[in-house]
């Protein structure tokens, strides 16, 4: 309308220019910068150690293959639809988990809340388990292994070495039942 070079509307994100001010804004959240980008991000949310560790122990102890059953139900009926729902909120509003919700309707914004603490309660507990592999991981490279004797402070009294083909490497702790333990422990200390 004017002489001059026309002004770009405040919502535009090519207008970068900051009132005074107002330096501390909060920038503009980041974009996938394609599909597959977006895929293999979540790939790698979803997929962790408790699907190579944990789930195969699961399914062993559960039944075997029964358990497949129940699995598949609750991850069509619940898993993958809960998933969807999150992302496609998180994508939607392009805010975090309890922003999400507060923008969806203010009184939702406990769900964010209460997401955030069962990540918190996951995450202690997923820490431990990677601490125990990463733990295993570093003595197995002693020699002598320290799980290959029964010399060791956590080995019970009943722990014996047995020989297999010429090497004492495989540790045997014998389960006994109530009475033979009673006699033992009274045989030892009284």
């Amino acid at each position: 309308m004017g002489d001059g070079p026309e002004e770009a509307p405040p919502s535009d994100p090519g207008n970068v220019e900051a009132a005074p001010g107002t330096a501390d804004r909060v920038q503009e959240r980041g974009q996938w910068a394609n599909k597959t980008e977006f895929v293999l991000s979540m790939a790698g949310e979803i997929i962790g150690l408790g699907n190579v560790w944990r789930f195969p122990y699961l399914c062993y102890k559960n039944g075997g293959g029964v358990f497949f059953i129940p699995y598949f139900v609750f991850l069509f009926f619940c898993g993958i639809p809960v998933f969807f729902l999150e992302t496609s909120l998180g994508q939607y509003t392009s805010e975090g988990g309890v922003t999400a919700w507060r923008k969806i309707c203010p009184m939702f914004e406990g769900i964010g809340i209460a997401s955030q603490v069962i990540v918190l309660y996951l995450n202690i507990y997923y820490i431990v388990v990677l601490a125990w592999a990463i733990f295993y991981l570093f003595n197995s490279f002693k020699n002598p292994l320290p799980w290959s004797a029964c010399t060791n402070s956590w080995n019970t009294a009943h722990c014996q070495n047995k020989s297999i083909m010429g090497h004492e490497s495989v540790l045997f702790n014998i389960t006994m039942n109530d009475y033979e333990y009673e006699r033992l422990y009274q045989a030892k200390y009284f």
